[in-house]
């Protein structure tokens, strides 16, 4: 589904499954949001939802990263994505936080069709034109101290 947002800019959602993969545990079925927004245009969003709705995990991956991925391995640290040895249709993904992991296998057709939506609205090498940098940094500079976060 496509939204068109003001000044041009547009969000992307589409509906994916994955799957929780843990040593010695069955699989278990997990229901996904994939997100883009052209006001961000470098990052893509994946909203895992569990059971309630009020169990949702996002991870924040580049579009680039997951896209390189589909293909071959790629990531180190807290992201490593990489297609399915075994099943081609199968997309791995590896996300780590210093609380735990996960390990999640996705549906490569449904991945490729949502990476596929955001090249339509923002094609790879024209991220730059699609961010509003110097919006960004006079909002920085003119915002005052009571503006600021509260630690």
């Amino acid at each position: 589904m496509l939204a068109a947002g003001r000044l041009g800019h547009s969000r992307h959602s589409h509906r994916a499954d994955f799957t929780v993969r843990s040593p010695g545990c069955a699989p278990v079925p997990v229901e996904a949001n994939l997100n883009y927004d052209t006001k961000d245009p470098l990052v893509v969003t994946l909203c895992f939802r569990r059971g309630e709705v009020d169990r949702i995990i996002d991870w924040v991956v580049g579009r680039d990263l997951l896209a390189g991925g589909m293909t071959l391995l790629v990531g180190d640290g807290d992201v490593r994505i990489y297609p399915g040895e075994d099943d081609p249709g199968l997309v791995w993904l590896h996300l780590e936080t210093p609380g735990g992991r996960a390990v999640l296998t996705g549906c490569r057709r449904q991945l490729t069709e949502f990476l596929d939506c955001t090249v339509e609205l923002v094609p790879f090498g024209q991220e730059t034109e699609w961010m509003e940098i110097d919006a960004s940094i006079a909002r920085f500079f003119s915002e005052g101290p009571d503006d600021l976060p509260k630690t």
